[in-house]
């Protein structure tokens, strides 16, 4: 076989008009953070095995991916290779693979629990008070404390 260089590749693919397939990468992930607009981090794992020991462990990496799906926090996606769209951001959300479980039923249990609680003990209504009433009642109380103390001082013999 005859080394090829990258030009007679290059004029190769123009020829057949071959594209490789970008989306030979397909990985799936957690989302862990989406604080950046229309970004998020995604935390991919895969389980490996050691050549020599067989003894399997994980291994896990984050990526940063394009997000116009519009995820949540804790979400399961797919992940798919495009161009890079920035320094480090060379992935875009293909689909939603599932939703994270933990915060829909925390969710559903404050709701039910909410519901009982207000059945069982109804809310009183309080006096609103509001910040500067409360400094103005410190205060007066602070004044008397002082002259109490003026008073003790004063009536000792």
């Amino acid at each position: 076989m005859k080394k090829q260089t990258n030009k007679q590749i290059k004029s190769e693919t123009m020829k057949t008009k071959f594209v490789p397939n970008i989306k030979s990468q397909l990985l799936r992930g957690r989302v862990i953070s989406a604080k950046l607009p229309k970004t998020v981090t995604v935390l991919v794992e895969s389980i490996k095995t050691h050549p020599l020991y067989q003894k399997t462990y994980k291994r896990s990496k984050k990526y940063l991916a394009n997000d116009e799906v519009g995820v949540s926090l804790g979400d399961i996606v797919e992940l798919v290779k495009i161009r890079p769209i920035s320094k480090n951001k060379h992935f875009k959300i293909e689909r939603v693979v599932g939703k994270n479980i933990a915060a829909v039923v925390t969710e559903q249990l404050k709701e039910q629990t909410e519901k009982v609680i207000a059945e069982i003990m109804p809310e009183k209504k309080e006096e609103v008070i509001s910040d500067e009433e409360k400094v103005m009642s410190q205060k007066k109380e602070k004044k008397e404390t002082k002259k109490i103390r003026k008073e003790k001082l004063v009536t000792r013999p």
